[in-house]
């Protein structure tokens, strides 16, 4: 009995001895989180801002009916570049035609009236020098010559009128430049009065002006910033709608003289060359302009700051590879970077934490961050 409770014993004892070895070969030392970071660095930083646009040609023409009739004619291929003085559009002239002959034929009868009167007045005026005739039928032989001529004047001003809205059927192109899609076609009834008057458009796309509007409260700021007389602006860029950047600076060209009451805004335009005439009217763009130089700051990306109640704070990674919080105060922000004017200094290591859940006090393994894709360095569009 003895000896089957010691055997019992040395099984239990080798039992647990092979359970507390297993059990120490299955401990695994865990390493520490990998977490990327920044070396910080002071430098100057230019702050941009960004405003939604809208591009216009340098002169945007629009090509209107001025008289009524048939489309009977368009001369021209919609997209291609015409020249001033092409023929663009030909209005039925027939009943124009026919009004030009009779207002000819008005000038002729007047005219006509205008010489008899004046040959009656040549006759009387020496009679009358002689006392042949009376001084009553002299007065009205210069009257008859007067009422003649004015008659001949109203009617050749009527003529020309009538040439002039006969002309209106010919429609020309003003300027060089690019001509849209036209608005009617042949057979159709062109007004002067309503939606069909608007045929079409004449782009001059040389150079491009660009609008956008800036809030009452960003004005009010540059112009205390600058004073009455800010500066000009000729380094401004265009973002196309594709994301990229276009290849020409722009300049300022003016800024509206009123504050619009329905929106809060002014209106600014720029004004960009255009020589491979990449923009055409219309399109939407934003438009970025350096406001400010921030000088001796330092720049992190926003995901590596994080705000609870108001107070903004950054992770950093002291020499021991250990996780320490410090309060910092920030700035503007330009693109998806933040600029931080106090609590970091040159050689900080800043952690990018993202979603990784880590404790200040915990220890890391530090790995140079690496930035993805185009890093933009413009603020926030207004």
């Amino acid at each position: 009995m003895n000896a089957l409770k010691k055997s019992k014993v040395v099984f239990a004892l080798f039992f647990l001895s092979f359970v507390w070895i297993s059990c120490k070969k299955e401990e695994k030392v865990i390493p520490p989180i990998k977490v990327p970071y920044i070396t910080v660095e002071k430098s100057d930083v230019p702050v941009y801002r960004e405003y939604p646009a809208q591009t216009f040609g340098d002169l945007d023409v629009d090509l209107v009916a001025r008289v009524d009739g048939i489309l009977q004619g368009i001369h021209f291929k919609e997209g291609d570049r015409v020249h001033k003085g092409q023929l663009l559009y030909t209005i039925d002239p027939i009943e124009y035609d026919t009004k030009v002959e009779r207002e000819k034929g008005q000038v002729a009868a007047f005219n006509s009236n205008y010489v008899n009167a004046e040959e009656e007045l040549k006759r009387i005026k020496p009679l009358a020098d002689m006392n042949a005739v009376s001084k009553r039928e002299l007065d009205a032989a210069i009257a008859r010559v007067k009422t003649t001529k004015s008659s001949l004047a109203s009617a050749q001003a009527s003529l020309r009128n009538q040439q002039i809205e006969r002309g209106y059927c010919n429609i020309y192109a003003p300027v060089d430049g690019v001509i849209g899609i036209s608005n009617a076609r042949i057979g159709d009834y062109i007004s002067r009065i309503g939606n069909t008057a608007h045929l079409n458009t004449v782009s001059r796309l040389d150079e491009v002006r660009v609008r956008f509007a800036v809030s009452e409260a960003s004005f009010l700021q540059y112009q205390r910033k600058f004073g009455k007389t800010p500066p000009s602006i000729t380094d401004l860029e265009l973002i196309l709608s594709d994301g990229s950047t276009y290849p020409y600076k722009g300049k300022m060209n003016f800024a509206d003289a009123s504050v619009d009451p329905t929106t809060g805004t002014v209106t600014f335009e720029a004004q960009f060359q255009n020589p491979e005439r990449i923009i055409r009217s219309g399109q939407f763009v934003k438009i970025r302009i350096v406001v400010t130089t921030e000088k001796d700051v330092i720049v992190i990306p926003q995901k590596a700051v994080t705000e609870m109640q108001g107070i903004y704070q950054v992770y950093a990674i002291d020499q021991t590879k250990k996780i320490q919080v410090k309060v910092v105060s920030v700035g503007e922000k330009i693109g998806t970077d933040w600029v931080i004017s106090e609590g970091l200094a040159s050689g900080d290591r800043v952690a990018i934490v993202g979603t990784l859940f880590v404790q200040p006090g915990s220890v890391v393994e530090p790995v140079p961050f690496v930035e993805t894709g185009e890093k933009k360095v413009s603020n926030q569009t207004e």
